[in-house]
Parts: structure tokens; sequence; C-alpha cells
């Protein structure tokens, strides 16, 4: 069944959306990090999705908050947002982090990348790939990459990547519908990756489109906040689904 991940991304200690990725179109929502964590564990999330996006923006850390977060969580944390070095994803992994999530590293340094999976194993990785008119977009979704979703998506296959997290950017936090046709491709086109959706999920027919594409995962933003969406509705719903 398709794995849900609850999104928490964090700018200057708050629990806010983006859309598009631009900090200029953000929704800041009430309830404190720790409480809205604590709260889709109780609703029953697969895991939790943490950005942090001061980070991403090179602008600072919510570092202390998220490792409360680690320290009380009953269920799978993964990190990312600034993820630049080998010594970061080290430092979050050695926190509690289940896995740590990588984009822009990933791309600029593919030496380092190899380097992570050989210590830590494919499984504790998760490599970012954000896209916006079908090129890769990184370094706080600034700078675009000259190489296409899907040839990314191919070599860091060859490299031993497993969890690849596809963000649709254009899609992030508007509520218009997941990239289906480019999920599908990447799933069919490849083995061994497992690919997690991210961008636009809006209600669970999404959730339940998305899995039929061949997703292994979800992460869940906006819709969870403003309730297009539910944890418990949505496991039922998988469930008979499959």
């Amino acid at each position: 069944m398709l794995e849900l991940w609850a999104a928490i991304d964090l700018l200057r200690g708050a629990v806010v959306t983006l859309k598009q990725g631009k900090e200029a179109m953000k929704t800041t929502w009430g309830e404190g990090a720790l409480e809205v964590a604590a709260r889709w564990e109780r609703e029953g999330a697969d895991g939790l999705h943490i950005i942090d996006l001061d980070a991403a923006f090179g602008k600072g850390s919510n570092r202390e908050t998220i490792m409360t977060i680690l320290k009380r969580a009953e269920i799978p944390v993964e990190v990312g947002g600034g993820v630049r070095s080998l010594s970061i994803a080290e430092s979050w992994l050695e926190s509690g982090a289940a896995r740590v999530i990588v984009g822009t590293l990933a791309y600029k340094e593919p030496e380092t990348l190899s380097k992570l999976l050989r210590m830590r194993g494919a499984e504790k990785v998760v490599v970012a790939s954000d896209y916006a008119d079908g090129k890769v977009v990184t370094s706080g979704w600034k700078v675009r990459q000259d190489v296409g979703v899907l040839d990314a998506a191919r070599g860091f296959e060859a490299t031993g990547v497993v969890n690849l997290l596809v963000t649709a950017v254009g899609r992030d936090g508007m509520g218009t519908g997941p990239d289906l046709a480019t999920m599908k491709a990447l799933c069919d086109s490849s083995r061994r990756l497992r690919v997690i959706a991210s961008g636009g999920i809006r209600d669970v027919d999404d959730l339940k489109k998305i899995e039929y594409a061949g997703a292994e995962g979800a992460v869940i933003g906006r819709a969870l906040y403003d309730g297009g969406v539910t944890m418990g509705k949505a496991k039922a719903a998988l469930r008979r689904n499959g």
C-alpha cells in the first residue's frame, strides 16, 4: 500500500506551506511544529517528512525544533533542507532521522552522494528530484539544472539510489493535482527506484492515482492542513483500492 508521509515545512520556527517553492507565497499554520508532528503521528501517518526551509534558503536553521521531533516521534522521520555536505547528512542520521534527503548535493557532488550511499546504505538516503517544466531545479528551487527529471532518475538509479522523491514544483502547494504523466513515466522506466510523489496532491483520489501510476509513497502537505486529505480516510480508501 502507498506509504503516506506528512509534510512539515519549517520557516523561522513556524509550520508553513509554500506555493511553487516560493517563500513569498507562504501560508503559516497556527499549530507549533511539535504539536503538528504529534497530530500527524496520532492520525496514522507512516512517517514525517520534515524540511528545514531556512537551511534550504541559506538563511538559518530549525535544528533544535527538528531534534526535539526526532526524540519524540515513534514513526520514521526523514529530514531535508540544506543538506549540502556529507557531515550534515551524517549528523541527521546520527541524531535519529530514519532517512536524510539530499537534493543539491546529489547533483553538484555525485561522488559525495556515492560515499553517503556506501557508508549508510541506500535505504537511509532519499534523493530529491525537484523539477519545473521537465528540468531539475536545485539550491532552494532557484537554480535550473541542464538535465531532465527522467534522465536524472536514470543516473541516480545507476549510482545505487533506491529512494527518489519527485516534486513537481509548479504544482506544489497549488492544489492542481499531481503530475501523473511524469510519475508514470518515471515508475515505468525504473526497475529499482522507489518513487515518492510530491506536489499538487488534493484528495484521496489523487493518492489512488499516484499508487496506480506505480509510486511507492506520497508526501502530503497543504491537503493535510486544509482538510482535503485525512490520514484515516486516505488509508481506508487505499486499502480498498488495493
